[in-house]
């Protein structure tokens, strides 16, 4: 069934009703699931899309129900990187207590899908609204779900017969994923108030796995001359890069480029916007380059300080190369950089100074300053990870310290009327958002557009 309403109309079923935009096609019908779409779009692009899927609650907890969701993503999805696990606040008033709102992207195919979930219980169901779209269609698409889920609505009160039916057909496999309570995170419900999971098994069962060759950086320069041209000179051909390079597949015999060669050096040939992340934490730095351009990107990159073990044997001039297309850099980043769920609990921002900041971050031993409340303890006795990106372009630069089951913390430093000129300042920052400044920062400098931040209050990108 569908009612009409001005913009949009509502798909109705077992009086759950799933707001479709104008011109998006209703694609799933059936007991416990709606779902709607995006209008078709050209061969090879993705399709925006809504499923809204609902079954009975059966007395399990809204964070067993999150629980099982995370456990079922890192177990069935490939290539797949959950980014935040929030709590969240369903606008339905039938709705008990808290909800849950995650975020995670995965490869679909040839698509890096940027998935939005919300989870929460009402009128004794558990709800499940799932959003999907692509990184470069974030800027379009993020807010729209984000005001769908809003004007998700249950009527009142739901048939109790429909529930009574289904009474025997719990998630199919929470019993397996999540069979019981999950454990939860001591020091995030003391200052929360209420029960919050525990998040920092998350991270480690998805370090980051590196991909692409290992090439010494001598080979690597001497590639790049070859940008204006499409051969070696005589003399070059005898540097031992040169066989590096034919090994490697991106040069022939006569130290000319292969396909694959020409592919490495076509972002660059046509450069819309490059990237440096810079990452440093109390045993070692990193740092990861992207070039993008003409739809791919070529990522170069140090051993990730969040690399799954065992780690590749990098030699001490080797980097990670890969060319890819240009909208799975943000998700290259975030895995590199190690962005994974954490509870970031408000709090007034904490003031360092320079040398106390460099301090902590050399080492977790530091003492913690006399000043910091409860909140900003628990982020000081974790562990500390601060990256960077700057755009090489323009020189815009975005930096966090990741604080592992804390959360992200955003990094100023020397802001004047921010912090004091040799201070530094760290605003606790879900990992959601971190993630939406990073598509969006990226974005519009490839985009060569204004960069707008609705995630960030009071910013005037």
């Amino acid at each position: 069934m569908t009612t009409a309403a001005k913009g949009f109309s509502y798909e109705c079923l077992e009086g759950f009703s799933l707001p479709r935009p104008e011109g998006w096609e209703q694609v799933e019908m059936k007991s416990g699931t709606l779902a709607v779409a995006h209008p078709p779009l050209p061969a090879g692009v993705f399709r925006p899309n809504m499923v809204l899927r609902w079954h009975p609650a059966n007395g399990v907890s809204v964070a067993r129900y999150a629980t099982a969701a995370l456990a079922s993503t890192l177990e069935g999805l490939r290539d797949r990187r959950i980014i935040s696990n929030d709590v969240w606040s369903p606008p339905d008033p039938a709705a008990a207590g808290s909800g849950r709102a995650q975020r995670l992207f995965h490869l679909a195919g040839r698509h890096p899908v940027c998935v939005d979930r919300w989870i929460w219980t009402a009128s004794g169901f558990a709800v499940e609204a799932t959003a999907s779209y692509t990184a470069e269609q974030h800027t379009g698409m993020k807010l729209l779900f984000e005001q769908m889920v809003r004007d998700i609505r249950i009527d009142e009160p739901v048939r109790a017969e429909y529930g009574n039916q289904r009474a025997e057909t719990d998630q199919p496999d929470i019993g397996r994923i999540a069979p019981q309570e999950p454990r939860l995170d001591d020091d995030a419900c003391r200052w929360a108030g209420a029960e919050l999971e525990d998040l920092s098994s998350i991270a480690a069962a998805q370090p980051y796995r590196e991909a692409g060759k290992l090439l010494p950086i001598p080979a690597l320069e001497l590639l790049d001359t070859l940008l204006g041209r499409d051969r070696l000179g005589r003399f070059q051909r005898k540097d031992p890069s040169a066989a590096t390079l034919q090994a490697a597949g991106l040069l022939t015999d006569g130290a000319g480029l292969t396909p694959e060669g020409e592919r490495f050096l076509w972002p660059v040939r046509n450069l819309d916007a490059s990237f440096r992340v810079i990452a440093v934490n109390a045993a070692r730095g990193s740092v990861l380059q992207a070039w993008i351009g003409g739809g791919l990107a070529r990522i170069t990159a140090e051993l990730s300080l969040f690399a799954a073990a065992p780690a590749p044997a990098y030699g001490p001039d080797d980097l990670s190369a890969a060319v890819v297309p240009a909208n799975m850099v943000p998700g290259r980043i975030a895995g590199w950089a190690g962005l994974s769920p954490g509870w970031s609990l408000p709090h007034e921002p904490v003031v360092l100074s320079m040398d106390s900041y460099e301090a902590r971050l050399k080492s977790g031993r530091t003492p913690a300053p006399p000043h910091l409340d409860q909140a900003a303890g628990r982020m000081w006795r974790q562990p500390w990870t601060e990256w960077q990106i700057l755009d090489e372009g323009t020189g815009g630069r975005f930096g966090w310290v990741n604080a592992g089951s804390a959360g992200q913390y955003r990094l100023f430093v020397g802001r004047g009327d921010r912090t004091e000129t040799d201070a530094v300042l760290l605003e606790p920052m879900s990992p959601a958002v971190a993630w939406d400044i990073l598509v969006r920062f990226i974005h519009a400098s490839v985009e060569g557009i204004p960069l707008r931040l609705p995630e960030v209050p009071g910013f005037n990108g």
